[in-house]
């Protein structure tokens, strides 16, 4: 027997030669057979391993289908780095009363209708995964329904108080995050015999979402319901032309007749749905124009005002921070009031949208040029009415405040208002944060408050805050910024908030940080406006 080349030659042998013959003692011994069950059990352990990782993946999925949004999830990471309250509330006064009974009926409704409502946040605090909602097993709505009573004489005076105390009220994110309360005494000059104050955590939906879903339990849900899905069901045709012409636009009124033609009515639904489209592309192509025009102004008005911000009431220093609210509610005022001010206020000068109109046929006039909305009227007053409250303050007693208040006698100081945006599709009932905004510098007229004024000066005002509520309306960064803040919601360490949370402050680097750097940044922006305003 030999090895040349290192491979065994084996000579003829009787098949009685044992095995041992061929190999030596340093020779690779055969291997020895495996046992058909640690076969088994080794494949056993692969498709076991196989199965786990299929169902993390599926826990996965699942979770990042459940995650919250990054908008919902910005409002617990805003309150954990600073002592911001983000709170919706309504009040609804009624002219019956209403026991504990009766209110839990109608939110064991509303908790069917709107889950969160009995649902708990989890999962929050992670850096790549998002919150989400879950159902809370210890839920009892009994458990968030509370009956208060109002000091003498019960009025609105004392139900302003009331609600000041409540949205002042800390969240426990351990539990649902809402609240009602019923004030059984009560009672004004419209008849009412008691009130019902909801308040819901911002995470939980915006402020039109969480109002949808109050009303939801109210008399009014039916009139809603048809009105938003009727125009979720307008846009729809307008986008496939199935509109009347005149619905696109009056002009077009002379085609309404042949809509109905079975030759004319295609060649008009493509021409309709093609001018819809168009005219979607060529707003987009503006509004991408305007929105660079509005955010360099909005860029350069921030970084020049919101070091000298003169808060409407006084700012303690950071030891004495009052965790008291205030809340009041204004007079209603009608739409006809609304449209009176459009009429006389819009177009190229004062009355020039009814000029040579019978009065019995100026319902529905609209100006084609510079037509004055609700918001334009709204903003132009609000911000007279902050700038004289700023006005009537007493003067600053420390240097700071001094400076500021010389410095703004020399410098342009508009009002900031944050004004937001609503995003939600018509019809969508979900309670989701489906809101964008911005702020919005107007400057005070510095006439109106004085009894001399004409109305060719308001005219102007008015106008110059609509110029730029107009810029606002047409720029897209709003909506941009949403959508890029809503990816935050998969992975929250994409917002910088989320990198040195409350519960890691045992450690020093993480207090350094949230003290020094994170909070005076989000104190800032919280600051540079005066109010927030919505409508």
């Amino acid at each position: 027997m030999s090895k040349p080349n290192g491979h065994l030659r084996i000579p003829d042998a009787s098949p009685d030669t044992p095995a041992s013959y061929y190999y030596g003692e340093g020779d690779i011994q055969p291997p020895v057979p495996e046992e058909i069950e640690q076969k088994l059990r080794k494949v056993g352990g692969v498709n076991d391993l196989v199965s786990d990782l299929a169902n993390r993946i599926q826990r996965e999925v699942a979770e990042r289908k459940q995650a919250i949004g990054g908008v919902d999830h910005m409002w617990v990471m805003l309150s954990d780095i600073t002592d911001f309250n983000p709170a919706c509330t309504s009040v609804v006064t009624l002219r019956d009363h209403v026991t504990v009974e009766m209110l839990a009926e109608q939110l064991v409704k509303q908790g069917e209708k709107f889950p969160r409502y009995r649902q708990r946040l989890d999962n929050t605090g992670r850096l790549l995964h998002g919150a989400t909602f879950v159902d809370d097993p210890d839920f009892n709505v009994l458990d968030h329904i509370r009956v208060m009573r109002l000091p003498e004489p019960a009025g609105k005076r004392e139900l302003d108080a009331l609600v000041g105390e409540v949205i002042a009220e800390p969240w426990d994110l351990e539990r649902p995050l809402y609240n009602m309360v019923i004030v059984e005494n009560y009672h004004d000059d419209d008849g009412a015999k008691c009130a019902v104050i909801a308040k819901g955590h911002h995470t939980l939906a915006d402020g039109q979402g969480f109002v949808i879903s109050q009303l939801y339990i109210t008399s009014y849900y039916d009139d809603l319901r048809e009105m938003m899905d009727g125009a979720a069901s307008k846009i729809s045709k307008a986008k496939r032309g199935l509109l009347l012409p005149s619905e696109y636009n009056k002009s077009l009124k002379p085609l309404d007749r042949y809509s109905s033609n079975p030759l004319a009515a295609p060649l008009i639904q493509l021409f309709l749905g093609l001018l819809f489209w168009i005219s979607y592309v060529f707003s987009t192509i503006v509004s991408i124009f305007w929105s660079t025009y509005q955010a360099f102004r909005l860029a350069t008005f921030f970084f020049l005002t919101f070091w000298r911000i003169e808060m409407v009431v006084d700012t303690p220093p950071a030891s004495q921070r009052s965790t008291k609210r205030e809340f009041s509610s204004s007079r209603v005022f009608s739409l006809q009031d609304v449209k009176l001010c459009q009429q006389a206020f819009s177009g190229v000068r004062p009355g020039a949208a009814v000029a040579g109109i019978p009065k019995d046929q100026r319902k529905n006039v609209r100006s084609k040029v510079k037509h004055v909305t609700l918001n334009d009227v709204v903003c132009s007053i609000m911000v007279d009415v902050l700038a004289d409250e700023i006005k009537a303050k007493p003067a600053p007693r420390d240097a700071w405040g001094k400076l500021k208040r010389e410095i703004n006698k020399v410098l342009p100081s508009p009002i900031p208002l944050f004004v937001p945006i609503s995003i939600r599709a018509p019809g969508d009932w979900s309670m989701r944060n489906l809101s964008t905004g911005s702020n919005v510098y107007l400057n005070p007229s510095p006439n109106l408050s004085t009894s001399n004024v004409s109305i060719r000066e308001i005219y102007e005002h008015i106008h110059q805050c609509r110029h730029e509520l107009s810029l606002f309306k047409h720029s897209a960064w709003p909506k941009a910024c949403f959508h890029v803040l809503q990816l935050s919601g998969q992975a929250p360490v994409i917002f910088p908030l989320s990198w040195f949370p409350k519960r890691n402050e045992h450690k020093w680097y993480v207090r350094v940080m949230r003290r020094f750097v994170l909070k005076p940044i989000a104190d800032a922006c919280l600051q540079s406006c005066k109010c927030s305003f919505a409508s």
